[in-house]
């Protein structure tokens, strides 16, 4: 991408997407992705190919709100304010560029994070929002909300999520440690949040799922402990739809991103 004695400087990007029209963060072939879209909008201002690394892979429908890109250029008189201006002027209305700031050429942020926050959100009345239907998952009758914080103290701490993982899941250790297992209450709508340094794939989806099946009074709170324990799904229940998920924020060492 760039010649022996071209300078290079490196920006870290804080990012905040709306999923429902794309399939996911990565770039794919054939279908639309945020890592593209920012991309290609990138290279019409720096002039040059762009390759804009994420915190995290976050998939189809899924949102972002603290989303975290590096990217580097070439471009001698690119300055933090044309590439935040500039890039929201080109892109798409569901995705924006909140903040670019100077950083190392060796920041990875994928691999330097040290947690990654994610908040699934519902809400609870009798008929769907319209106006935040592609936010919140819709659920309706009385719901048992001390019997899912329960079952959220199980999740709490270290354990191995094998039994909270999808088919398609490519991890190798599935042994994590959850810092944060919380339910906010803002009725009628309900965030269930999670931090860890990295999830298996569909992880928050899977154990919301649980959760929820566990606030209508379907299953205990303890069987949250029972998968843990034998590390296998031994309850049915739905793993629900991304459209309530989204990356609230990554931490990386110094602290600098809530």
């Amino acid at each position: 991408m760039h010649s022996e004695n071209t300078p290079v400087r490196a920006y870290r990007l804080l990012i905040e997407y709306d999923g429902t029209r794309y399939a996911g963060w990565q770039r794919q072939p054939h279908v639309a992705t945020v890592q593209e879209t920012i991309e290609s909008t990138l290279e019409r201002i720096l002039r040059h190919p762009v390759r804009c690394l994420g915190a995290g892979r976050t998939d189809a429908g899924v949102h972002a709100v603290g989303q975290v890109g590096k990217i580097e250029t070439t471009a001698f008189n690119i300055t933090e304010d044309s590439i935040v201006r500039g890039g929201n002027t080109l892109l798409p209305e569901d995705i924006r560029i909140t903040e670019a700031r100077p950083c190392p050429l060796d920041f990875d942020p994928r691999r330097d994070a040290r947690s990654r926050r994610y908040r699934y959100s519902l809400i609870n009345q009798p008929t769907p929002s319209a106006l935040d239907r592609h936010r919140l998952l819709h659920v309706r009758g009385e719901m048992d909300w001390a019997a899912l914080e329960k079952g959220l103290e199980y999740l709490l701490g270290e354990h191995d999520f094998q039994a909270f993982r999808s088919s398609a899941c490519r991890a190798v250790r599935t042994q994590l440690t959850l810092t944060r297992a919380s339910h906010i209450d803002a009725h009628p709508v309900h965030h269930i949040e999670f931090e860890c340094r990295s999830f298996l794939h569909n992880m928050v989806r899977i154990m919301t799922g649980l959760l929820i099946e566990i606030a209508r009074g379907k299953h205990p709170p303890e069987v949250v402990r029972e998968m843990l324990d034998s590390q296998k799904r031994t309850r049915a229940f739905r793993v629900v739809l991304p459209r309530g998920l989204v990356l609230m924020g990554v931490r990386y060492p110094d602290d600098e991103i809530d």
